[in-house]
C-alpha cells in the first residue's frame, strides 16, 4: 500500500513538471501595453507629427523594460523562467528598436523625407513581429502581416492613414492576447 502511494505522489509530481514544462505564451499585460503605445504613437503622426519622435524616443525603450519585467514576472509565476528565451526575447526586440534608432538618419540627413521615414520604420516593425512570430509566439505571425497591409494602405489612404493603422494594429494586438489564451495569473495548482 505504501509502495502505491509513493508512486501515486511520484506520478504527480511529474505530471506537475510535465504541465509546468509546456511553454506559456506572454502575458495578456504586454499585448495590451503594446496596443495602447501604438494606437497614440501612430496617431500622433496624424494628429501631432512634431512629437512623434519624442514619444517613441521613450515609449519604445521604456515599453521594452516594461514588457521584460511583465513577462520575467509571468515566467516565474508559472514556473518557466529560461534565460536562452529572454536572451532570444531580448536580442530580437532590441535589435529591431536598434534598426529603427538606424532609420532615424535618413530623415535627419535629408536623405528620405520624413514621412517616408515613418513608413520604412512601420516596415522594420511589421518584419520585427512577423519574425517574432516565426521564432517565439507563434500568433504575432498574423500581427506582422497586418502591419505590413496597413504599411502597404499608407500608400492608399489620404488622410488618417497612420490613426487607421494604429487602430489595426491595437485591435490585433488586443485580440492576440486575450484571444491567444494568454494569462497574467499563476496556473492553478
Amino acid at each position: 500500500m505504501s509502495n502505491l502511494k509513493e508512486l501515486e505522489d511520484g506520478l504527480g509530481f511529474v505530471r506537475d513538471l510535465a504541465r509546468k514544462s509546456e511553454r506559456r505564451p506572454s502575458p495578456t499585460s504586454i499585448y495590451l501595453m503594446w496596443a495602447l503605445i501604438s494606437l497614440v504613437g501612430f496617431s500622433l503622426v496624424d494628429f501631432a507629427p512634431n512629437a512623434v519622435g519624442l514619444f517613441w524616443t521613450l515609449a519604445g525603450p521604456l515599453g521594452g523594460v516594461a514588457s521584460f519585467f511583465l513577462g520575467w514576472r509571468h515566467s516565474i509565476r508559472h514556473g518557466q523562467l529560461s534565460r536562452d528565451l529572454g536572451v532570444r526575447n531580448g536580442l530580437h526586440w532590441a535589435g529591431m528598436l536598434v534598426a529603427i534608432f538606424l532609420a532615424v538618419p535618413l530623415g535627419a540627413t535629408g536623405a528620405v523625407a520624413w514621412a517616408e521615414v515613418h513608413k520604412i520604420i512601420l516596415l522594420v516593425i511589421a518584419f520585427g513581429y512577423f519574425l517574432a512570430g516565426v521564432h517565439l509566439d507563434r500568433p504575432l505571425v498574423w500581427v506582422g502581416l497586418l502591419m505590413a497591409a496597413g504599411y502597404v494602405a499608407l500608400f492608399f489612404i489620404p488622410a488618417y492613414g497612420w490613426t487607421l493603422v494604429g487602430i489595426l494594429m491595437a485591435a490585433a494586438l488586443v485580440i492576440t492576447g486575450i484571444v491567444g489564451g494568454r494569462s497574467d495569473v499563476a496556473p492553478a495548482e
